[in-house]
Parts: C-alpha cells; sequence; structure tokens
C-alpha cells in the first residue's frame, strides 16, 4: 500500500475561501483557523500591475488564516496558481492553532522584487479574500486595512503630470 504524503499549508489570502479552493484543490481538507505571528498583511504588485497578497515580517503584527491538508496533486495546482517558484516561493513557518499549538505549515510568500512593489487589488480578488474570511469567522478588517493602508499612501504621494514627465 502507498501511502500519499499530505502537508499542512497557511492560507492567508484567496486561498482562505472554499469556493476558489474547491476549484484548485478539490482534495484539500480545513483544518482549522490558524495564527501567524509577527508577520503583516500586504498587497504587492504580482508583476501585471494587479496587486495580490503577501506577508511580510513584522514583530508585533499577525495574520489570521485557514489551515489547509493538502495532498501532492494539490500541491501542484497551487504551486501553478501561484506562480511558484517565479512569483511566490515556499517557506515553513510557525503557526499557532486554536487550541494554542505552535506548529510548523507551509506558506508561500512573494519573491523580489514583485514583493517591493506595492499594489491595489482588484475588487474580485479582494471579494474572495473577505468571503474566504466570513466563511471560516476571521476578522475581514486586517484585510481592508491592508488596502487602506495603500490608498493612504497612495494619497500622499505626489503625482507628477504628463507634461512634467516628458521635460
Amino acid at each position: 500500500m502507498i501511502k500519499i504524503k499530505e502537508k499542512l499549508y497557511f492560507a492567508y489570502g484567496s486561498n482562505m475561501n472554499t469556493n476558489q479552493m474547491a476549484l484548485r484543490c478539490p482534495d484539500a481538507q480545513v483544518i482549522d483557523t490558524v495564527r501567524l505571528e509577527n508577520y503583516r498583511l500586504v498587497f504587492r504588485s504580482n508583476g501585471g500591475g494587479k496587486g495580490v497578497a503577501t506577508i511580510l515580517p513584522e514583530q508585533g503584527s499577525y495574520v489570521d488564516g485557514v489551515l489547509w491538508r493538502i495532498f501532492p496533486k494539490d500541491e501542484q495546482s497551487l504551486d501553478h496558481y501561484e506562480g511558484f517558484p517565479v512569483l511566490y516561493g515556499k517557506e515553513t513557518v510557525s503557526v499557532r492553532t486554536s487550541d494554542g499549538k505552535q506548529i510548523p505549515v507551509m506558506a508561500y510568500t512573494m519573491n523580489a522584487p514583485y514583493r517591493n512593489t506595492p499594489a491595489l487589488p482588484s475588487w474580485e480578488y479582494l471579494n474572495g479574500i473577505v468571503t474566504g474570511c466570513q466563511q471560516h469567522d476571521l476578522d475581514p478588517w486586517p484585510v481592508l486595512e491592508a488596502v487602506q493602508v495603500l490608498r493612504e499612501a497612495r494619497r500622499k504621494i505626489p503625482v507628477r503630470k504628463k507634461q512634467d514627465r516628458e521635460r
């Protein structure tokens, strides 16, 4: 009998959404909601100008998300969806489960130079993440706050007019 190796995967963005995960990874199973401490959620460019979620280390912050049990076929599908290994890499992070245990899990984290370029997400993408929060009784405010931070920064940055750029 061949044992299929499963993996625990921490989703903090669109992969929290059970409807989207059912399409990408039909065999994946929700295990728990978890918290990743000393990271924050941000939106960065996917290389095409659209903002997508990633996590960055930040002392004192946290990111809530969904812990999934995935199988090799699921991971291949997620690798494709996440643009692994170009757009996102994989790393092991330690999350806290609802019963307080710290466990090591896999997470996708954005690679440089993409993670260095802030970008606003599309409405559809953002709505998918917020829906995922609601499906798992997670507070969507940190996700919306990450978008608001980008909007505030955009307002504070002076935009040069086209005729000024052509000089």
